[in-house]
């Protein structure tokens, strides 16, 4: 699933516009994502996984041979190192109706191509609740997917399965890739401050 880097746009409206201007050009929530340069020599990952039906098990048609029922999700090419801006929504096209999917494979909400990343690493979803002035206020909650390399939050391991509640300006750490979760008014200030 293709996702629209949002760093240039929105770094380009944070010099120019006042606050009131970026949060309604810019409103929801944002994560902020450092893709890491260089090789990644602690992640030496050599496994493949591929889908083949059960026809072509039995007849012994299983080696690691490519086909046409292979997922190539591995064969791309990670993303380049950098700094991303990424709006944290949901996919139109997404079957997961309950919460936006954090991974390296190309079926989840937001796609981090980096080889330290697992296909599912993480989960988030957001809870509404009415406040007295009528305006919506959402929680948002991050979840690890029992990930291979796990997620940290403010440098402190969350426990696999269960929701950690994030805040804005909350650091993540998925595998080797820093993240920093964002609000409108949040990133508005992140952003004047560079």
């Amino acid at each position: 699933m293709a996702q629209i880097d949002h760093y240039s746009q929105c770094s380009e409206t944070a010099r120019n516009a006042s606050f009131d201007q970026f949060v309604q050009r810019w409103p929801g929530h944002y994560l902020l994502v450092i893709i890491p340069g260089g090789d990644s020599d602690d992640w030496d990952m050599e496994f493949e996984t591929a889908v083949i039906s059960i026809d072509k098990l039995r007849a012994g048609m299983h080696n690691a041979a490519r086909s046409k029922d292979y997922d190539d999700d591995d064969d791309d090419e990670a993303a380049p190192p950098g700094t991303y801006l990424y709006e944290v929504k949901k996919h139109v096209d997404n079957s997961w109706l309950d919460w936006i999917a954090i991974g390296r494979a190309r079926n989840n909400d937001l796609v981090l191509r980096h080889q330290s990343v697992s296909k599912l690493q993480a989960r988030i979803h957001s809870v509404k609740r009415d406040v007295a002035d009528g305006k919506n206020n959402s929680t948002y909650w991050l979840t690890d997917m029992k990930s291979t390399a796990g997620i940290t939050v403010n440098s402190l391991p969350i426990s696999p399965s269960k929701p950690h509640q994030l805040a804005p300006g909350n650091r993540i750490k998925l595998g080797q890739v820093d993240c920093v979760f964002f609000d409108s008014a949040s990133l508005y200030n992140h952003l004047r401050a560079l």
